[in-house]
C-alpha cells in the first residue's frame, strides 16, 4: 500500500490510503513562528491546566523552596498530562532545580527524534547534574511545579518531537512480571459424585471419581482428564475406566505458537467438520498469548500539526476524543474500532479560527485477526468415531489444518483442508466491505468421499452495525447450501438432509432501556420430512434498575416428520434483578407449552460462600420442581440438588434424584504444596515466612468479611487458582493478625504465567521491623522535609530511603532483628546510627532523635 497525503496548506496533513482519498477543505494559513519560551515563562500545558503562580522569592526566583536549604527529592517527570517517570532533583536554598542527567535523558528519550536525542546528549555530556538554563540552545524547557511536586516539560520544539501517538493500547511488554513462575508445578482437580433415586428405582448409586490437572517441568505440559465412573445397565451398573485426554503441551510465546503430541482435540474454521484425532499438532494464534491486542485502525496514518490545535475525533458521528496538540507529528492508527463499519472524521482547528476535516472509513474484521496478522493450525494422526469414552484411533491416518491472514488493505482470506484415505474436503472464506461500510462474507467447500463421490457447500452472509450515537443496531442476514454428499473427516459417509438454509435477525436498540428483536428461518428438507420455517419478534424494556419485562410472539412450522406444534405462539416474561447476584423470572411460552418460576443467588466464591436457587416448570404433560445450593470452602467446594419430575403437579413424586458432588485439589510448585479448590489453569500458592509462625496467609484482598479466596493451615499454602495463563494480573495477599508494625510489603504482586504454570510466593521476611522517631536539630527544632538514606551496617543490601515530614516525624521499614543502621543525610556531612533489638515483633520507637552539634 502506498500512502498519500491530504493535501493541506499550512495546517495538518493525513497520510491515508490509496483506496480511501481524504475530503480536504481549508484556506490557506501563513505558517505559525516556532520561537522557544524562556525557561522561566509560566505556559499552560495543552490539554491541562496551566503552572500555578507561585510568588518571587528573596533570590529573584520563583519560591519552591521556602526552606531556605537544600532538599533533594524524587519527583515525577511529567509532559502533558501523562507521568514520564521519576528523576532525583534537588531544590536548592536559593530557588533553583537540579536535575539528574542520565536518568532524566532516560525518561525523555521516547519522545525525542534521532536528531534531538543527538543534540540533548551532547548538551548535557560530561554532567551529572543540570540546570534549566542549560537547556536554552535546546528544544526543550523544563519548570518545577511546587504545587504537584513535579518537574513539568513545558515544551519540546515541534521539529525535534517523534511522531506521537493520540491513542494507545496495552502490549505485552508495557509491564514486567514481579513473580517467575516455577520450574516444576502441577495440580490435580478431583470430584467425587453420588446420587440417590428414590420411588419405583429406589437405589444409592456408588461414588463416580472425576480428575484433571496438569503438570509442568520447564516449558513442557502434560494435562490430562480421566473418569472412573459407574456405568448404568439393564441388570445394574459397573464401573468403568475412561481417558477423555491426555497430552503433551508446549508453547512458543514469542511466535504465538503451540504444540501438541497425543489426544487431540483439533481447531476448525468455516465449514470444517469436526473429529478426533491422536497425533500430533501446532497452532499459531496470536490471540491465545498477546490477549491484550485491541481492534485497531491500521496503515500509515500522520496527522502532521503545523500550529497549535484543537483535535476533535468522531467515529461514525460520535465525538470519541477530544485533544489539544502542539505543533508537530501524531500518529492515529491506534485508533479503536468498534466490529463492522467505522466512519472516522478527524476535525482539526488551529489557533488562527482554520478549520479543517479530513475523513476515511475503516472496516474491523470480526475474525479476531488484526492487519496484518495470520493464523494456522495443521494435525496429523489417525481418527476416533467414539465420543464420552476413552477414544480408540482406529481410523485412517487424517490431516485436518486452515491459514487465514488478514491484510492491512483487502478483505481477509482463509483456505482450509482435510483430508484422508477416505474423504478430502477443501474451504475457502473471504469478505468483501461495501460502500455502506456493511460487510459481505463468503464461505465455499467442495468434498470427495470414497464411496459417495464428490459434494460442495456454499454460504453467504451480509452483516452490519449502526451505531447512533452510543445506541448500536445489527442486522445479520446468512444463506448456506449444503449438497447431499457433502462429507468431512467427522461423517464419510454423508447423507445430509436439508439442503437450503436462511436465517435472517434486526436487533434494534430503541432508546437505552428499550431494545427489539426481530427474526426469520427457513431450512429446506429433502426427502419426505417438509420444510421448517419460523418468524419471530420480540422486545424487552427495563423498568427500572432491578426490574425488566420481555414479550414476544413467534409463528413455526414444522415438517411432516416432527412432533411439535403448528402455528402462532406468544412469550411473556418478568425479571427480577435486585442485585448483580439475585434473580428471578415467571415465564410462559405457549408455542412450546411451557411456564417457569425460577430463583437464583449466585456465590461470590468467597470463604463461606452459599449460592443457591430453585426452578418450577410445567412442560407439555409433565412438571418438574428443582432445588440447588453450593457451598465454597477454603479446601474445598460442595454443591447438592434434588429434582422431583411427575406427569402433573399432583404425581410429582414419582420420581425423584438426589444428588451431591464434592470438589477438592491438590497443588504443588517448587517444593511448595496446598490444597484448595478447582483450578481451571494456572495457580499461585502462597505461604508464611517463619517469622510469621503462628500466623495464617490468605489469597485476596482482605481478611476482614471473608474478602478472600483461600486461606493457608495445616494443609499448606493458600491456594489462588483463578489465574489466567499470558495475561499480566495482580495476586492480592494479607496476613491474619500480624504482629503490630510488621511489614507484610506491598499486598500484591504482578504475576504473567505461563499455560498451566504455578507460583510460590512467601509472604514476610525477616526484614520486617519498622521504626518510627523524630528528627530534632541539637537546638530542638524539627529537621523538616529533609532526605537521605539509611544504610546497614551488618549486610550489604542496597540502602532504604530516608525522610522527613514538616515537622520532623520520620519512619522506616524492611529493618532486620538485632542489626545495626545508619542514616545519612543529603546536603549535609549529618548522621545518625541505632539499632534495632533482637526481640522485637514488628514496630520499634525511636522515640526523639537530636542531632550532635557539630552536625
Amino acid at each position: 500500500m502506498v500512502p498519500i497525503r491530504a493535501q493541506v496548506y499550512a495546517q495538518a496533513r493525513m497520510a491515508l490510503p490509496r483506496s480511501l482519498p481524504a475530503a480536504v477543505s481549508a484556506a490557506p494559513l501563513a505558517a505559525a513562528p516556532s520561537s522557544q519560551p524562556p525557561s522561566s515563562m509560566r505556559t499552560p500545558l495543552p490539554g491541562s491546566q496551566p503552572l500555578p503562580i507561585v510568588p518571587l522569592g528573596k533570590y529573584g526566583r520563583p519560591d519552591i523552596n521556602p526552606y531556605d536549604r537544600d532538599i533533594a527529592l524524587t519527583v515525577p517527570l511529567t509532559y502533558r498530562d501523562r507521568t514520564l517517570g521519576e528523576v532525583p532533583v534537588l531544590l536548592t536554598h536559593d530557588d533553583r532545580f537540579v536535575v539528574d542527567t542520565q536518568p532524566f535523558l532516560k525518561l525523555l528519550r521516547p519522545l525525542l527524534n534521532d536528531v534531538a536525542q543527538s543534540k540533548l546528549a551532547a548538551i548535557l555530556a560530561g554532567t551529572k547534574t543540570f540546570t534549566s538554563a542549560d537547556l536554552a540552545t535546546s528544544g526543550v524547557s523544563l519548570d518545577y511545579d511546587p504545587g504537584s511536586l513535579s518537574v513539568v516539560v513545558l515544551r519540546i520544539a515541534p521539529d525535534e518531537r517523534t511522531i506521537e501517538p493520540l491513542f494507545t493500547t496495552p502490549t505485552r511488554d508495557d509491564e514486567k512480571p514481579d513473580l517467575q513462575p516455577a520450574f516444576v508445578s502441577g495440580y490435580l482437580n478431583a470430584n467425587l459424585a453420588v446420587n440417590k433415586l428414590w420411588g419405583l428405582q429406589d437405589r444409592l448409586s456408588r461414588p463416580s471419581f472425576y480428575v484433571n490437572g496438569a503438570i509442568r517441568v520447564g516449558p513442557v505440559v502434560v494435562e490430562g482428564d480421566l473418569q472412573y465412573a459407574e456405568e448404568l445397565g439393564l441388570t445394574g451398573g459397573t464401573y468403568r475406566f475412561d481417558r477423555n485426554t491426555l497430552r503433551l503441551v508446549y508453547d512458543q510465546p514469542e511466535q504465538f505458537r503451540r504444540w501438541y503430541l497425543g489426544d487431540l482435540s483439533p481447531e476448525i474454521r468455516g465449514q470444517q467438520g469436526y473429529v478426533q484425532m491422536g497425533g500430533i499438532g501446532v497452532s499459531r494464534q496470536r490471540q491465545r498469548f498477546d490477549q491484550f491486542r485491541a481492534a485497531l485502525l491500521q496503515g500509515n496514518r500522520q496527522l502532521i500539526l503545523q500550529r497549535p490545535s484543537t483535535v476533535d475525533v468522531y467515529r461514525n458521528g460520535s465525538l470519541l476524543k477530544q485533544f489539544r496538540l502542539d505543533a508537530g507529528s501524531y500518529d492515529v492508527s491506534a485508533l479503536p474500532l468498534v466490529t463492522g463499519g467505522n466512519d472516522v472524521q478527524v476535525e482539526v482547528r488551529d489557533d488562527s479560527g482554520g478549520v479543517q476535516s479530513l475523513n476515511y472509513a475503516s472496516y474491523l474484521d470480526p475474525i479476531d485477526l488484526q492487519p496484518g496478522d495470520f493464523e494456522y493450525a495443521g494435525y496429523l494422526g489417525k481418527t476416533s468415531r467414539r465420543f464420552g469414552r476413552t477414544p480408540i484411533y482406529d481410523g485412517d491416518l487424517a490431516f485436518t489444518g486452515f491459514y487465514r491472514k488478514a491484510f492491512l488493505d483487502r478483505p481477509a482470506i482463509g483456505v482450509g483442508v482435510q483430508a484422508s484415505k477416505q474423504v478430502q474436503v477443501v474451504t475457502g472464506q473471504t469478505q468483501f466491505v461495501l460502500a455502506n461500510s456493511g460487510r459481505i462474507q463468503f464461505d465455499l467447500g467442495a468434498s470427495r468421499a470414497r464411496r459417495h463421490g464428490g459434494g460442495y457447500s456454499s454460504g453467504v452472509t451480509y452483516d452490519q452495525i449502526f451505531d447512533r450515537a452510543g445506541l448500536i443496531d445489527s442486522f445479520t442476514v446468512r444463506a448456506d447450501y449444503l449438497s447431499r454428499r457433502f462429507a468431512g473427516l467427522g461423517y464419510i459417509d454423508p447423507d445430509n438432509s436439508s439442503s437450503w438454509s436462511f436465517n435472517a435477525q434486526y436487533a434494534r436498540a430503541i432508546t437505552f432501556d428499550w431494545t427489539a428483536l426481530i427474526g426469520a428461518s427457513y431450512i429446506r428438507s429433502r426427502g419426505t420430512f417438509g420444510d421448517t420455517s419460523r418468524v419471530n419478534a420480540s422486545v424487552s424494556y427495563r423498568l427500572s434498575r432491578g426490574w425488566s419485562v420481555r414479550g414476544g410472539a413467534d409463528y413455526t412450522r414444522y415438517g411432516t416428520g416432527s412432533s411439535r406444534r403448528n402455528g402462532l405462539g406468544f412469550s411473556a416474561s418478568i425479571i427480577v434483578q435486585p442485585s448483580y447476584r439475585d434473580r428471578a423470572e415467571a415465564r410462559h411460552d405457549s408455542s412450546i407449552g411451557t411456564s417457569s418460576v425460577s430463583y437464583v443467588h449466585a456465590s461470590s466464591n468467597r470463604i463461606g460462600a452459599l449460592g443457591y436457587g430453585g426452578l418450577v416448570s410445567r412442560d407439555a404433560g409433565d412438571a418438574n420442581v428443582q432445588a440447588f445450593a453450593d457451598y465454597t470452602g477454603n479446601r474445598f467446594d460442595a454443591s447438592v440438588s434434588h429434582s422431583a419430575f411427575g406427569t402433573g403437579f399432583g404425581r410429582i413424586g414419582d420420581q425423584q434424584i438426589t444428588s451431591l458432588r464434592v470438589g477438592t485439589a491438590i497443588a504443588f510448585a517448587d517444593g511448595q504444596f496446598g490444597v484448595g479448590r478447582r483450578i481451571n489453569d494456572s495457580f499461585a500458592i502462597l505461604y508464611p515466612h517463619p517469622t510469621l509462625k503462628g500466623h495464617s496467609v490468605v489469597a485476596g484482598q482482605s481478611i476482614a468479611g471473608n474478602d478472600y479466596l483461600s486461606k493457608s493451615g495445616f494443609l499448606g499454602g493458600a491456594v489462588n487458582g483463578y489465574l489466567s495463563s499470558y495475561v499480566t494480573q495482580s495476586v492480592q495477599y494479607d496476613v491474619d493478625n500480624p504482629p503490630p508494625g510488621y511489614d507484610v510489603g506491598l499486598g500484591v504482586v504482578r504475576v504473567k504465567p505461563f499455560y498451566r504454570s504455578g507460583y510460590k510466593l512467601e509472604v514476610g521476611s525477616d526484614a520486617f521491623v519498622s521504626a518510627v522517631g523524630n528528627l530534632l536539630l541539637a537546638t530542638g527544632k524539627p529537621v523538616s522535609l529533609i532526605g537521605g538514606r539509611v544504610i546497614d551496617l551488618d549486610r550489604k543490601d542496597a540502602p532504604l530511603v530516608f525522610f522527613t515530614n514538616s515537622v520532623g516525624r520520620f519512619a522506616i521499614q524492611n529493618l532486620r532483628p538485632a542489626n545495626r543502621y545508619r542514616v545519612e543525610l543529603y546536603g549535609t556531612a549529618a548522621t545518625f546510627d541505632f539499632v534495632i533489638p533482637k526481640d522485637t515483633h514488628g514496630l520499634v520507637d525511636l522515640q526523639t532523635v537530636k542531632l550532635s552539634p557539630a552536625n
